[in-house]
């Protein structure tokens, strides 16, 4: 839990959810966290399941398998799985997206293509445990994970449904020998680009290092663990706004 935070409730949305939902991809997308390159990095929801309830993981690494053994398998401490499904590119873009174009500051694409998995995605809900209080977190929680490419997820989940994430975590990037054929640190790169030209809002939060070179998150929250991370928030006015 976060001092410096709003502490929020759980959605109703994720309060209903039973073994039977199916994706409620408008409600999951609002108020989530986006963290591409995540692999299994439970860090930003043991810190922020009382404050954020929708996570969103993306990373192109990650087989099927590996999710089924180190998410499905072996869970979250005090929490019990109650839901677990496989959802559809449909489920996720019912409108269909359109790729924003490269520049040649970018990076080649194809540049890891032997790193990059059979493409997937997985919904799953956490459940607290009844021996477990408050002061362990939130009551539930919602993953998205995805195996994707982290820019093109973001396009196709946020940008598509015409919303933006409350928070986004660079805390992995994968540039050196993590595999990513770009470099998410940089905000005159694609997926800078991305996240702050998205004509439906900008992240409220960044998760970030100490210092951030996002230049339009300069007011720190607070720092993290052994303080080499930090919760950013956005200083510049943020409008919302329509394409259509």
């Amino acid at each position: 839990m976060i001092n410096h935070l709003p502490i929020t409730q759980e959605p109703d949305w994720l309060i209903d959810v039973t073994p039977k939902s199916v994706l409620p991809i408008q409600e999951i997308l609002t108020d989530s966290l986006y963290y591409p390159a995540s692999r299994f990095d439970r860090s930003p929801i043991d810190l922020l399941s009382h404050h954020i309830h929708s996570f969103i993981y993306v990373d192109y690494s990650i087989a099927k398998d590996d999710l089924e053994d180190n998410i499905i398998q072996s869970g979250f401490l005090g929490y019990q799985n109650i839901l677990s499904i496989d959802v559809t590119e449909n489920d996720l873009s019912p409108n269909g997206w359109k790729p924003i174009p490269l520049s040649d500051k970018d990076g080649d694409p194809n540049k890891y293509n032997c790193w990059i998995q059979k493409p997937f995605a997985k919904w799953m809900v956490f459940e607290r445990n009844n021996d477990a209080d408050d002061s362990h977190g939130a009551k539930r929680f919602s993953l998205l994970y995805l195996c994707a490419e982290g820019i093109a997820a973001f396009q196709a989940l946020y940008i598509s449904n015409k919303c933006a994430p409350l928070a986004v975590a660079i805390i992995q990037p994968g540039t050196g020998f993590g595999a990513n054929w770009t470099d998410f640190r940089d905000p005159e790169r694609i997926f800078g680009r991305t996240v702050l030209n998205n004509p439906y809002g900008v992240a409220t939060y960044l998760l970030f290092d100490r210092n951030p070179s996002w230049p339009q998150y300069s007011t720190n929250i607070c720092f993290l663990g052994d303080e080499d991370k930090g919760i950013w928030k956005y200083s510049l006015l943020c409008k919302k706004h329509s394409l259509d």
